[in-house]
Order: structure tokens, then sequence, then C-alpha cells
């Protein structure tokens, strides 16, 4: 009998969302392009109809990136003698749009985490569907394909909903299963480089395992223990077959990290403590990470975590205000909550925090405050979501009960843009707002906190104090630290009152160049290129780099030292930088040739013998441009949400650019970037930028194949920046 499982596509507004293997299904937003879950239960139900000797095949449309149609075309060419899909409440409608397709030829089954399948009404209603799975599903397949292979009555799979003589039949549920009775996930065959869920941005290629099924916690808003495990059931797995199934992914199939994609990870302290004995004994020497509740961690529980490898947490915090925690029943005590994610940020364990707005009780001012508590918490990355009564949860039927549910459109209950509920402190409106302010917000903390990285170069404060405590002594460390706190607080406070864009006619006359109507002007950030005063640029505007041979291809990028800056007239500036330690020193040379040209001249000067792989430099422009342009033609940017290379038309063209449109507060020039001055060895490229800097990026790099730097040996190459005036319908 041959099965095939299928996570079927699923696309909206040019947008991709997430289904099979989510507790939340939702359409991505621009901030989490890259995530990808595992599709578990599909995988696990595969890998035990193959160990039962069943043909399967299984099919995730989602991370294959295939279309509609070539889905349907491929599931018909299967032949399969059963079809298994997996379904959730916001993609219901739109799967069966899909499903009724493929026509009455194939048997459908129709499982996950939906209770509107379950209803006798459902299959009545929809013919095209054969069978519903409920709730976990693997062995009620497992017990469906038997019994439909060996030709039985239906009658005894637990689980099962089916019709007989046209009547629709629902059994007993199915008894929860021993998680140690499932073989490991089938993983081979699908795209498992694509699975992407590595918090705190995880070595990759990353995979994604589970150690425990469900929670015994009673949070009314969550879906899978409500709708999937019958409850607050909490089940694991022996521990040394999930060391097994570690080494198994990173010896065998080469993975650099692992994210534990359970329900509630740290369930019990003597299983958390023999795990992290046994990662350290079997000396696996991956960086992993967990979801975790932070009431149940301990500093002990924690700190052999650390040593046993654990790179970073998922911690839900959901809200700042205590009593929404106890409106929904998460038992958890905040100011513990607190001391453990700080504890967990000073060992060096990158946290991920989520909230979520809408839950019962909320105002206002308790949105303000979980605004306010996330950005003091300062994770590594974070969550902001819109609280959804998913049907089956005790969060919707208190929501219906009240009369505060607003729509039962389930393509509408995403929870990343949209609400299905209000409250009396609260509309919808409000509710939609608050998401998009906390985003908002949290991407202004992000530009600041990357200004304070770039400066310290990813190294914790204290152990940056300590390196230089030991290298310069105490006197110069303190007048290091002083120098550096009033900068940025300088920046900071000028950022605050409005006051940066007086500062740059000030500086203009010590650090920077004017001509016309184009002016370039040093600041704390970097080079700000600024136009009938607009500024164009973004972060530090302009930016080089190099990659050097070492045991890590280690990439440098030196820092602005404004003592080195001299302004040699009106229109030329020189500025030289060193990259740390290394034997190297650049300088540039910038110098505006009428009010629409620059020249940016950047030499690279080696000291002492070095391998240089690669040599970069880039503008950084604002992302309010739409379009890119190169010698052939023009194209549409990408949204803005990861660094993303642009395909252009001709990929060897000397000139890149942007181009402008019109804005209500003036019009943004057209700007190029053209190189045709160099040897061929230069390549061009225009990049988007994370949604947290906001910026299009033209780059142009220079590669030196295996050629050492010699003793006082140079490097230098040239861009012409021009700007261009359109006239704009």
């Amino acid at each position: 009998m041959r099965v095939v499982l299928v996570n079927l596509p699923w696309k909206s507004f040019r947008k991709t969302g997430v289904r099979a293997g989510s507790r939340w299904p939702h359409l991505r937003g621009r901030h989490e392009q890259t995530y990808l879950p595992f599709p578990f239960f599909l995988a696990y139900s595969a890998s035990l109809l193959k160990k039962y000797n069943f043909e399967v095949t299984l099919i995730d449309a989602i991370a294959e990136g295939i279309s509609y149609s070539h889905c349907l075309r491929y599931i018909r060419h299967t032949k399969a003698d059963l079809l298994v899909c997996e379904t959730s409440t916001v993609t219901l409608d739109h799967d069966l749009r899909l499903l009724e397709r493929i026509g009455r030829d194939i048997p459908i089954v129709l499982c996950g985490p939906d209770v509107n399948i379950r209803k006798p009404a459902f299959l009545e209603k929809y013919k095209f569907i054969t069978y519903v799975l409920v709730g976990e599903y693997e062995f009620t397949l497992l017990d469906l394909v038997q019994h439909l292979d060996n030709d039985k009555n239906l009658k005894d799979v637990l689980g099962l909903i089916y019709r007989d003589a046209n009547k629709v039949k629902i059994n007993p549920p199915r008894p929860l299963m021993d998680l140690n009775q499932l073989p490991w996930p089938l993983r081979e065959g699908l795209p498992m480089e694509r699975y992407n869920d590595a918090p705190g941005n995880m070595p990759l290629p990353s995979v994604q395992m589970i150690a425990s099924r469900g929670c015994p916690y009673g949070c009314k808003f969550c879906l899978w223990p409500q709708v999937m495990y019958q409850g607050n059931n909490y089940r694991t797995r022996d521990v040394v077959d999930v060391i097994n199934e570690m080494e198994y992914l990173v010896k065998e199939m080469g993975f650099k990290s692992i994210y534990f994609d359970d329900d509630t990870f740290n369930c019990g302290k003597e299983r958390m403590l023999r795990l992290c004995n046994e990662i350290k004994r079997q000396k696996l020497n991956v960086p992993w990470a967990i979801m975790a509740r932070p009431d149940l961690m301990s500093e002990e529980i924690l700190e052999n975590m650390k040593e046993a490898g654990l790179y970073a947490i998922k911690y839900g915090v959901e809200s700042a205000t205590q009593e929404l925690l106890d409106n929904i029943n998460k038992n958890m005590n905040l100011k513990n909550t607190e001391n453990i994610i700080r504890f967990t940020k000073m060992l060096g364990i990158k946290t991920h925090l989520t909230f979520i707005f809408g839950l019962p009780g909320e105002t206002k001012e308790s949105i303000r405050r979980t605004i306010d508590f996330a950005l003091r918490l300062d994770p590594t990355s974070i969550q902001f979501s819109i609280a959804t009564p998913f049907p089956g949860t005790v969060f919707y039927n208190e929501m219906e009960q009240k009369g505060c549910i607003l729509s039962k459109s389930w393509s509408e209950y995403d929870g990343n843009y949209k609400s299905v509920i209000c409250s009396e402190n609260l509309t919808k409106k409000d509710i939609e707002h608050a998401i998009r302010i906390a985003y908002k917000e949290w991407a202004g903390h992000c530009t600041k906190r990357k200004y304070l990285e770039g400066i310290i170069s990813d190294m914790p404060y204290y152990r940056l104090f300590l390196n230089y405590l030991k290298k310069y002594g105490l006197f110069t460390t303190l007048f290091k630290t002083f120098r550096f706190t009033i900068r940025f607080l300088a920046m900071f406070f000028k950022e605050k009152l409005g006051y940066f864009r007086e500062a740059v006619e000030k500086e203009l006359k010590e650090k920077g160049l004017k001509v016309g109507r184009l002016a370039l002007v040093f600041d704390a950030n970097g080079a700000g290129l600024y136009w009938d005063g607009i500024k164009l640029t973004r972060g530090e505007g302009f930016v080089s780099c190099i990659s050097i041979n070492s045991e890590d291809k280690k990439v440098f990028q030196p820092s602005f030292i404004f003592s080195n800056l001299e302004k040699l007239d009106n229109n030329k500036l020189l500025l030289k930088r060193k990259y740390g330690s290394l034997p190297l020193e650049e300088t540039w040379m910038i110098e505006i040739i009428d009010e629409k040209q620059i020249d940016w001249n950047v030499r690279i000067e080696a000291k002492e013998d070095i391998e240089i792989i690669e040599e970069k430099m880039a503008v950084i422009l604002s992302g309010k441009y739409r379009k890119w342009v190169d010698a052939w033609g023009e194209g549409r940017f990408y949204p803005l949400h990861e660094y993303r290379e642009v395909e252009l038309r001709n990929p060897a063209t000397k000139i890149i650019g942007v181009r402008g449109c019109r804005k209500l507060n003036g019009q943004l020039p057209t700007i190029l970037l053209d190189i045709s001055s160099n040897d061929n060895m230069l390549r061009s490229s225009v990049k988007n930028s994370p949604i947290v800097l906001g910026a299009r990026i033209l780059e142009i790099k220079m590669r030196t194949d295996k050629a050492k730097q010699a003793h006082s040996s140079c490097r230098s190459f040239t861009a012409r920046i021009k700007i261009v005036e359109e006239g704009f319908k």
C-alpha cells in the first residue's frame, strides 16, 4: 500500500506560511523569513509506516517551495492509495479548496491541530475527505493503514472519524502513546538544510529534535496540549535515546547545531542534569537550544546546561503584568522570571523571549509595561504576537461566552497581523496597533545595540573591560571606559532631542565636506551622505572590511579613529584606520568632484605577510529606495527582512545603483556606484539588509585568490558615487 503524506503549499499576498510543525500556524512576517519548523508529526508518521514496511512518500511543499499546480500534479503522479494532509485552523478553508481539486480518486486523510474537522458535520459537508485523525496521529495512521491493507472493519481504529454506509462514525479516542515506541523521524529525502529554527543565530545547518511532548501547565491559550495531547499531559523520551539521536545528527548527517522544539523542555531537575551529564560524557561538543519555562530553571541547571553546550533558550514570558499571567493560568512568578533571564544572559546563553498582546485583562497601560519590560530585558531576539483564541482551547470558550470574538473566519486567526478579539479595555485596532509599535520600538532598540556591539566587537562588557585592564592597566582602562560612555550618551541624547540635524552643519566644518546640495559628514556612527538636507545613508553609511585566511576565516572591519581624520581642503578628506592588532593600515581618500559626484578610494597596506581572501567596500543607503539599477536595466527590491542579494540583469555590471522616488518631504535622488575605472577583479552586487537596519546595500568585492600580501604591499580600488536627479510622475 502506497501512502503519501504532504504538508500542502501555503502562500498569500506574496507571503509564505508555516503550518506543519508550528504551534502557531501563520504567514511569516518580514522579521522571520528564514524561520521554518520541521513537520514532526508527518515525519514520525512516515518513519513509523516505513518501519512496518509500507511504501511511504513525504512531501513538504512549503520547505521545497513547490507551487500549487506542481504539488497537485506530483500527488496525482504518485498514484497514492492514501493521501495524508496535516491542516490547521487558520489554513483549513485554504487547504480544503486545494484538496477538492484532487478529486475523489485518492482517499484523503485530514489531521492536525484543529477541532473543526472533528465534528460529524464536517465529513457530511466535504465528501472528498474520507478520514479524519484525532490528536497525535502516528499510531492512529498506522492502525488505519493496516486495517485498510487487510480489509478489516475500521470500528477498532481508535482516534478515527470515518464514513460507514453514508453515516459518520466517531471512534473512541486513542490513549496517549509512549514516546519511546516511536522510531526517529524520517529526514531522508527532505530538504533538511532549509528547516531553520536556530535562536541566537546558532551555527547552520541546524536541525530540530524533540525530547518530550506536552506540558503539565494549563495556559488557557496554548493549542497543542489542549487539542493534540488531551490536556496537561507530559511525556519524555529516554535520555540515552535522545543523546544517540543527537550524535547521529551531528556525526552522520553533519548538522552543526540542534534545537529542541519541545513544548516545555526543562520539566524535571533530575532529568535535566542527567541529560547534561550524558552530553558531556559523550563529548558531543555541539551547540544546542531549547524552549523552556524560566520559572522551572535554577542556577544549577543553567550552569550544567551551559557546560554541556547550551547556546540559546526560548522563554515564554507573555506579559509584564502578573495579573494577566494569573488570568491565563500561566502560574509563573514574574520577578523570578526576570532574575532567571538575567542570570541566563550573565552565563553568556542567548535568549529569545515571546510576548502576547490582547490577553484577558489587557489594557493600554499593560501593553506599555510589556514593551518597556521586553526592551529592558534586552534579549538576543524577540517575538510579539496577538492573542488568538483557537477553537478547542479554554481561551476560545471564555472569549466566546463574553462575546469578545469578532470573527469566525478561520483564515483571520493568524495572530501575526490581525486580531479577532476585543475586550472592554481594548478594541481590535488597539491590539493590532500594539504589535506594530512593539516591533518598531524593538527595531530602534536593536539599531542602538548594533552600534554598541560594533564598538565592542560582540564582546560582553565584562570581558572587554578585563581584556583592557590586562593590556593597558587600570588608569587607561578607566579613561577609555569614560570616553566611550560620554560618546554614546552624547549620541543618544542628541537623537532623543532631535538635535542631530543641527549638528550636521556644526560638524561639517571639522569632519565633513559640502559642495552645493551635497554633503558628507563623519559622526559617531560613520559617514553620513546628505542631499538637499535629506540623509541618504543608513547606519555606518560607508563600510569596508577584509577576510583573512586563518583557522576560522575571520572577517575584520576597522573602526573610525577621528584623530586620524584629516580635512585636506573643502573638497577632499583623508581618513586612516587600523584593523585592531593586525599589521594592516587602511587609507580612505574621499573627494567631492562637484555637487553630484564623489570619488572614494580605499587603499590597504600590509606591514607583514597576510593572506587576504577578500576585500569589500559598500555604501549603505536608505530603505526608502524601492528599485535597483544596473547597466542593463532595473528591478524592484525584495521586502526588507534579511541580508539577501538581488539577482542583477547583468552579473558583470560595472555600474550599480538605486533609483529614487518622490517623497512627501522631498525627492530621493538616484544614486549610482561606478567601478569601471578598476580592473576586472572587482564584482559588484546589490543587497537587502534585515529590517532592523532597514537599508539597501551597494557592495564592491575584490577576491585575492591565494595571493599573499607581501611586506609593504598595497591594494587599492576606487568607486565613483554619482547623484542623478530625475523627473518622476
